[in-house]
């Protein structure tokens, strides 16, 4: 052959799927291999060239072996061998068992190859190899359909087909270990179904199990294994996930049990494992185990009947070939299952259909009851003794129509007979379809008198059509006498019933009033109240202000921030031991032991008991307490609680020790001016001493003085008592800022002159009028200046600035504010709390001396003796008139940086504006 003919020829071969390979029939040495040939050798050899190597060292041990005798025998020969549908192995992992055409032939001339170096005079071998998997299995799966159908519609051919399949397995995929388990099914109560149709449940309720129905390979201590059908199974797995599981090795999968295989005679747990399921053919509704199936591209729910499984010794993976093979047996195997099922079932409704019939028949005789059936165009079917006797019929009623057997009935109706109807089928019918139940008063074919109920009942069929109708004659004759017996003493009684009903209702609901009101109470209530069970101290009843009282003297309730969650997490805790904790003091300041105080002297001694106790709160704070305890008695006198009342009073302890302060402050400044009255008049009415007439004059304006200070300290009394009480009169007028600040002026004109202070005023050019008491204002500004020249450093400037406050839109003045500041030792915190309050002597107790250099000489303008600077009233009654104008009188201050006290009055709007306004 011509070399360029040699080139075409390799560049052929080089591009079929057919393995061609020329050997050396001396030494079985490659002269040459094709590039599809050489793709089926293993890795080690499929990028090498594999020209001049033996063939032994090429192929695997055990083709070898194989494959040298049949060379030999060609080589010496001559003789062409070739064979057809040689199964191989060795691709299991990528394809399975594979199927192979191979021709081994001797050629005297081999052809002239470039691959060859010079030509071979000896002759050689041609090997070509076709792979005919596809067709082998084509034909193998062909013939198992074949056989499958075939024997499938025979009520016994189950075991038959599941042994076919797995032989069919065997020979396409080559697996030697496989099985079919199968979710065992629970046999139906066919007699419960008959009977009572879609109300009986057909199948337990007990857990399934799967059972091996075919297999090859697996070791005998296997073949009767019956897993339940849970995680711990492949079955169960498949069941839950509804899509074939491939394990490629079982020891990442220890949890799951599986057969044992038959290595050697021993048994072995295999190393890898392909699971199929098998699912039900056709579409199911209503069923266990259903998953979702794809069939001509619309999804269908359908029941999960068992898997196929094939079994591996090794590790090792499962070509999507051997997977798509065993989905399709997946599906005959479903097929020969579910015929096998239905025969089955076929012959168990065909034998219970039977023997129901013959109950019928004397169930029918049976029940005392008369029973009717008609047919779907009511037509008597059959009608059992009872209700013949009833109605007086005979035999020969079969067949009738209704109106025909109603005229043959000797029975006469006492009470109304709606039979007589136009269409009494029409009427029957209407009361079936409506499930009415009729009671009658008849007299039967017998004579006698008889009540009855009468029922009507449509009976379907599995599609919901109508194919009977049953009429039921129930005798309740003595339970309607007993029935009206009882109605009438119902009656009498139900009267009687009705009055103490409602009589407890009305004691019920005054209790629930009761009950809410006292709950109300407890809630609203000032005083913290806790009830306290006698046997074993628990908590019964807790009010919040209780809760918040001992959470103040560190008890451990919690949550502190949610009062009404502390209280329900107090009830049922020992009190005893919440309370004995604390340490509680007495009036003189010695500490109260547990065993002294009210409740536990209520609980021992069954006395009512109280006491005034203090203590510190968690805080620093003193906190004073009126404790009352008293017991609650049984019926037959003994303790069965005891109520603990605990009246928190530091409020009350703080205005009397302030009120005691100020009395103590009144009544020394009032003696201070009585004691001057009473100097100067008795130096003037002394018979020894003459004085003239102006020392008698300098005697009694001193004394005038005194008195009109007097009057000062008892109008700031009087004006602090209509403060409290909210009975400031109020004389409004319009004020022009400037003239009163003038007049101020000269009020403290002494005093500014006096003190060693200046007053600096700070106003704008235009102020509008306010709209105020004017003599109360000027008193709280005196008041306000007056503290403030009292704490200024001599020589220092005490502040008054005016200033309008805006409206942020319209940019009109609404209000004027005031603000008077002393750069004067300042306020602390606590200092600034209790300066407002009525019975403060702060003013009293911190002010500069009398005699402090810079302090104000003791002349005043008589329209400034309204105030008194030792009452210590005098911001409280400042801060009362400004609120009584709608303000606030605010503060300002820090230790060290003085203080600033300011108030804002309204802008006087006119009368016109003011009616408009209101």
């Amino acid at each position: 052959m011509e070399l360029g003919q040699a080139e075409q020829l390799e560049y052929i071969l080089g591009r079929v799927s057919v393995g061609v390979a020329i050997l050396d029939s001396s030494d079985f040495r490659v002269s040459y291999a094709n590039a599809y040939l050489r793709s089926l050798l293993g890795a080690q050899w499929r990028d090498k060239d594999i020209v001049g190597q033996a063939v032994n060292d090429v192929l695997p041990e055990a083709v070898s072996r194989v494959a040298l005798p049949l060379l030999e025998r060609v080589a010496l020969s001559g003789e062409r061998l070739q064979f057809y549908d040689i199964p191989y192995e060795g691709f299991l992992e990528v394809r399975g068992r594979t199927y192979w055409q191979i021709t081994l032939e001797r050629s005297p001339n081999s052809l002239n190859l470039q691959s060859q170096t010079k030509r071979q005079e000896a002759s050689t071998l041609l090997i070509t190899i076709e792979e005919v998997t596809e067709r082998v299995r084509s034909h193998v799966h062909l013939n198992a359909i074949h056989h499958i159908s075939s024997a499938i519609a025979s009520a016994s051919a189950l075991p038959l087909v599941l042994d076919r399949i797995l032989e069919a397995l065997q020979e396409l995929v080559g697996s030697k270990r496989c099985a079919i388990f199968l979710a065992e099914q629970p046999e139906p109560d066919v007699e419960a179904l008959l009977m009572e149709g879609d109300r009986a449940s057909g199948v337990s309720k007990l857990p399934r199990r799967a059972i091996i129905a075919a297999q090859k390979g697996v070791h005998p201590l296997s073949q009767s294994w019956h897993p339940l059908i849970d995680q711990h199974t492949l079955l169960g797995r498949v069941i839950a996930r509804g899509r074939t599981i491939i394990v490629t090795d079982t020891h990442t999968m220890q949890d799951v049990e599986l057969p044992q295989l038959v290595y050697k005679g021993e048994p072995r747990r295999p190393g890898s494992v392909l699971c199929v399921p098998i699912f039900e053919t056709y579409p199911a509704a209503g069923k266990q185990n259903t998953q979702p199936v794809e069939i001509d591209g619309i999804e269908h729910k359908r029941t999960v009947l068992g898997t196929i499984e094939v079994y591996h010794r090794r590790a090792r993976g499962f070509p999507a070939e051997e997977v798509e093979l065993l989905e399709r047996f997946a599906m005959q195997a479903g097929l020969a299952i579910q015929n096998a099922r239905l025969f089955r079932s076929i012959e168990r409704w065909a034998r219970a259909a039977s023997r129901n019939a013959h109950q019928k028949d004397n169930i029918m005789q049976a029940i005392p009851d008369g029973i009717v059936i008609y047919d779907p165009r009511w037509r008597v079917a059959a009608a059992n003794p009872a209700a013949r006797a009833l109605l007086g019929w005979g035999d020969d009623i079969l067949g009738l129509s209704l109106a025909q057997a109603m005229r043959r009935s000797s029975m006469h109706f006492l009470s109304d007979d709606f039979t007589r109807v136009p269409d009494i089928r029409a009427e029957l019918e209407q009361r079936a379809l409506a499930g009415q139940v009729d009671e009658l008063k008849v007299r039967g074919a017998d004579d006698r008198d008889y009540t009855l109920r009468c029922s009507y009942t449509p009976i379907r069929d599995e599609v919901g059509d109508i194919f009977a109708f049953i009429v039921i004659y129930h005798d309740i004759t003595e339970v309607s006498a007993a029935r009206e017996r009882i109605e009438a003493e119902v009656v009498a009684r139900t009267a009687e019933l009705a009055q103490r009903n409602a009589a407890l209702q009305q004691a019920r609901d005054a209790q629930a009033l009761t009950s809410a009101r006292m709950e109300l109470l407890l809630k609203h209530l000032p005083s913290g109240v806790v009830l306290v069970n006698a046997q074993d101290n628990a908590i019964i009843v807790i009010n919040e202000r209780a809760v918040q009282i001992l959470q103040d003297m560190g008890a451990p309730l919690e949550p502190r921030d949610d009062s009404a969650e502390a209280v329900k997490q107090a009830v049922g805790l020992n009190c005893e031991e919440l309370v004995r904790q604390l340490n509680l003091y007495g009036p003189s300041g010695s500490l109260v032991p547990y065993d002294e105080r009210p409740l536990h002297r209520v609980l021992t001694q069954g006395k009512a008991n109280a006491a005034e106790l203090h203590t510190t709160t968690v805080d620093g704070q003193m906190i004073y307490l009126f404790v009352n305890s008293a017991p609650l008695y049984s019926a037959d006198g003994n303790v069965t609680s005891a109520i603990l009342v605990l009246h928190d009073i530091t409020a009350i302890k703080a205005v009397e020790r302030a009120r005691d302060d100020f009395f103590t402050t009144m009544a020394h400044e009032l003696k201070t001016p009585l004691a001057n009255i009473r100097a100067h008049l008795s130096a003037l009415l002394a018979e020894d001493l003459q004085w003239s007439a102006k020392e008698q004059y300098e005697f009694l304006r001193t004394a005038d003085e005194q008195v009109e200070r007097l009057v000062g300290m008892v109008n700031h009394f009087l004006d602090a008592s209509r403060v409290e009480a909210g009975a400031l009169r109020l004389e409004l007028e319009p004020i022009l800022i400037p003239e009163m600040l003038e007049d101020l002026q000269e009020r403290l004109e002494a005093l500014i002159s006096t003190s060693g202070r200046q007053l600096q005023i700070t106003q704008p050019a235009q102020l509008p009028a306010v709209l105020a008491d004017y003599e109360l204002i000027m008193s709280v500004l005196s008041n306000l200046l007056s503290n403030a020249f009292r704490y200024a450093p001599e020589g220092d400037k005490v502040f008054l600035e005016i200033e309008p406050v805006f409206n942020g839109a319209v940019r009109k003045p609404v209000g004027v504010t005031m603000r008077v500041t002393d750069r004067g030792p300042g306020m602390t915190w606590e200092q600034q709390r209790q300066i407002f309050t009525r019975f403060s002597t702060f003013a009293a107790m911190n002010r500069p001396a009398l005699d402090r250099p810079g302090q104000p000489a003791a002349e005043r303008r008589r329209r400034g003796a309204r105030w008194s600077p030792a009452t210590g009233l005098g911001l409280y009654i400042s801060r009362g008139i400004i609120e009584a104008h709608g303000s606030a009188l605010k503060l300002k201050s820090n230790p060290g940086q003085g203080a600033s006290f300011s108030f804002t009055l309204p802008v006087f709007v006119g009368k016109q504006r003011q009616n408009n306004q209101e």
